[in-house]
C-alpha cells in the first residue's frame, strides 16, 4: 500500500518529463541555438521541475517520519502555489538575461511590442488556461465554508439535521495563488517586451529566429505553471466530489447522499493528472532548448565509426 500511494504521488511528473523529452527530441532540428547565458536561464525551468518533482514526494513522507500534524499541513497547503512560485522565478531569468550584442551599423527601427515575436496559438492557450484556472477558483471558493479554525477550506452538504462535510481548493486555499497571478502575468508581458524591444541586428531572419525562440520559451513557462496550478485544482476537487454517506431514515429507510458533480470525480482526476503532465513536460522541453545545437552535431559525428 506505501508504494502503491507513492506512485500516485509521483507518477505525473516523471510522465511530463518523458514526453517533454520525446517532444524536445522531435522538433530540436528546427530549433535556433542559444548564447551561453540564455540558455543558461532556460535551464532553470528544469531546476523548477527537479523542485517540483522532490516536492510531491513529501506527500508520502508522513509514512515514515513524524512530525505534528500542523507542520505536514503548511507543507501540503503549499502546493497550490508553488507552481506559479516556481513559474515566477523562471520567468524572471528569461527575462533578466539580454544576448551580448555587437555594435551593428544598420538596424531595423520599426516598432514592436510584447506581441511582435510570439505566436497567437501561445498566447490563446495561455489565456484560455488562465480563464479556467479562474472559473474553478471562483465557484469553489464559493463554495468553501469555514472549518473548526475559522478556514474556508470545508466543503459541507446539508443531511437533515446534521452536515456531511470533506475538504475543498477554498478561499483559504486560492487566495495567494489568485495574488500570484498578477506578477506572473506583469513577469511575462516584461520578459517578452524585454525579447523584442532591441533593434534587429543586421542578420535579421537568424535574429528574428531566435527571439521567436525566446518568447515561446516564456509562453511555455507561464503556460507551464498555469497548467501545473490548474492541476492541482482540478486533482482537489476530484477528491471533494468524492463526499458520499449513507444514512437511516427512520421509517423510510437508508438513504445516499453525494455531492451534486460526484459523477465528474473520473473526469477530473483525469483532466487533472493530463494538466499536471504538459505543463511539467514544456518546463522540461524550455531546460532542453538550453542544448547547444553544436554539441548535438558533435555527439552524432562521433558516434559514426571512422
Amino acid at each position: 500500500m506505501t508504494w502503491t500511494m507513492l506512485w500516485m504521488l509521483l507518477w505525473r511528473h516523471p510522465a511530463g518529463i518523458v514526453l517533454g523529452a520525446l517532444a524536445w527530441a522531435v522538433r530540436r532540428r528546427g530549433l535556433p541555438a542559444l548564447e551561453a547565458g540564455l540558455a543558461v536561464t532556460a535551464a532553470a525551468a528544469g531546476g523548477a521541475v527537479v523542485l517540483l518533482a522532490a516536492y510531491s514526494g513529501l506527500g508520502a513522507m508522513p509514512l515514515w517520519v513524524e512530525a505534528p500534524r500542523e507542520v505536514w499541513s503548511a507543507v501540503f497547503r503549499a502546493r497550490y502555489a508553488l507552481p506559479l512560485v516556481l513559474g515566477l522565478a523562471v520567468m524572471i531569468a528569461l527575462g533578466a538575461v539580454r544576448p551580448h550584442r555587437a555594435p551593428i551599423a544598420w538596424a531595423t527601427l520599426a516598432p514592436r511590442t510584447w506581441r511582435s515575436f510570439l505566436e497567437v496559438r501561445w498566447l490563446s492557450a495561455v489565456l484560455l488556461t488562465l480563464v479556467l484556472v479562474i472559473v474553478l477558483t471562483l465557484p469553489a471558493g464559493t463554495a468553501s465554508r469555514p472549518d473548526e479554525d475559522g478556514e474556508y477550506t470545508r466543503y459541507v452538504v446539508d443531511v437533515g439535521s446534521g452536515t456531511l462535510g470533506t475538504g475543498i481548493y477554498g478561499w483559504h486555499h486560492s487566495a495567494l495563488p489568485l495574488v500570484l497571478l498578477m506578477p506572473l502575468g506583469a513577469a511575462t508581458w516584461w520578459a517578452l517586451s524585454r525579447i523584442a524591444r532591441p533593434p534587429l541586428a543586421e542578420a535579421e531572419p537568424a535574429d528574428t529566429a531566435k527571439r521567436r525562440r525566446r518568447s515561446a520559451n516564456v509562453a511555455r513557462v507561464a503556460l507551464g505553471a498555469l497548467l501545473l496550478h490548474l492541476g492541482t485544482i482540478l486533482t482537489s476537487l476530484a477528491n471533494t466530489s468524492r463526499l458520499s454517506g449513507t444514512f437511516s431514515g427512520g421509517d423510510r429507510g437508508q438513504f445516499s447522499i453525494s455531492t451534486p458533480f460526484a459523477a465528474l470525480s473520473g473526469a477530473l482526476d483525469v483532466l487533472g493528472a493530463v494538466a499536471a503532465c504538459a505543463g511539467c513536460a514544456l518546463w522540461v522541453f524550455t531546460a532542453l532548448t538550453a542544448v547547444p545545437a553544436r554539441s548535438l552535431s558533435r555527439s552524432r559525428r562521433s558516434a559514426v565509426p571512422s
